[in-house]
């Protein structure tokens, strides 16, 4: 059994706690019926044993104190909304201090970060952390390299994830380092979460942000893509053509604009208009490749692995309705 343990302090966010406590705890119960003995084992630590109220009001009870049991296998530190609150308690930070010495592997979920920072565990490493708060870590620590997109990040032994809900694509990819993709993979699926984020993967919903990045200057383009994506032809000239203006110059106000090149732009929407197509119908990969306008399902294969680390068939079993189909007609 692997030895995770979850440190609790006053006005952590609870769902820092309890994302990765639900992907570790799932995973153990599928890895009884495969693997007997193995999993993890969940252990809730703080400065003193009893309750301890997390941000949300929920109440959490501090089974022993940090420090007073086996060596961690996995040391976890969640945030909250107060960072230099947490990082400036020189108690908390001398017992945690002496505990991430002896642990394994050290986890910061959220502004957790911060509490790494303070005690030395990021200097040269890369991280990440809540997007609200990266520029702040950044500039009180600048030793760091800060990854405000990154969903998680892992330099030698500490592992960081980004806001809130990142912790548990962060557990489920530590749940397939340690026992398999097989084993993750249902995890994901009983938890109904998409399996699995790349921790390369930008912390913002795809679709908004594209349409945030095409701002009030290129709303009306954008919404001409979407109803236009399955035609094939769309180049530079017929963007340039909508928006009356040189292709040329379009390029320029485009980037300047958004921060990618409108061909960048195009294949995002594709993607993001395949995956729509793969997790809601049961067409056919090729015919859905079609309809994104990529013309060959390779394509459409090549970006996906780029992009999301998995291939559209692999999507679709982990979070298509064809999946879902299957089990009920089988």
């Amino acid at each position: 059994m692997k030895l995770v343990e979850l440190v609790l302090f006053p006005q952590a966010n609870s769902l820092d706690i309890s994302g990765p406590l639900e992907v570790f705890s799932v995973a153990s119960k599928f890895l009884r019926t495969r693997k007997p003995g193995e999993g993890y084992e969940v252990l809730f630590t703080g400065e003193k044993p009893g309750p301890v109220t997390l941000e949300s009001g929920l109440s959490v009870n501090v089974e022993k104190r940090c420090g007073e049991t086996d060596t961690a296998d996995y040391l976890v530190i969640p945030g909250g909304s107060d960072p230099a609150g947490f990082s400036s308690d020189q108690l908390r930070l001398s017992y945690l201090g002496e505990r991430a010495k002896r642990a394994h592997r050290i986890i910061s979920i959220c502004t957790g970060a911060f509490i790494l920072a303070k005690l030395g565990l990021l200097n040269g490493k890369r991280c990440t952390t809540h997007w609200r708060y990266a520029s702040t870590l950044a500039e009180k620590y600048p030793s760091i390299d800060v990854c405000e997109n990154a969903i998680y990040i892992e330099d030698g032994n500490v592992f960081s994830s980004a806001g809130v809900t990142a912790g548990i694509d962060l557990a489920l990819a530590l749940v397939e380092r340690d026992y398999g993709a097989e084993i993750a993979i249902e995890t994901a699926r009983a938890l109904v979460l998409y399996f699995r984020r790349p921790g390369n993967q930008s912390q913002f919903s795809t679709p908004l942000e594209l349409r945030k990045k095409a701002g009030s200057r290129f709303r009306k383009l954008h919404e001409w893509l979407l109803e236009n994506i399955s035609r094939p032809e769309l180049q530079v000239e017929m963007l340039a053509d909508f928006v009356a203006m040189s292709p040329r110059h379009f390029s320029r106000c485009f980037h300047r604009q958004t921060g990618m090149t409108p061909g960048k732009y195009l294949e995002s929407i594709r993607l993001e208009k395949a995956r729509e197509l793969l997790g809601t119908t049961t067409g056919s990969i090729k015919s859905i490749a079609y309809l994104c306008g990529f013309q060959q399902e390779e394509r459409l294969r090549r970006l996906f692995i780029k992009q999301l680390g998995i291939t559209p068939s692999q999507y679709r079993c982990h979070f298509g309705v064809a999946d879902s189909m299957a089990e009920q007609n089988g």
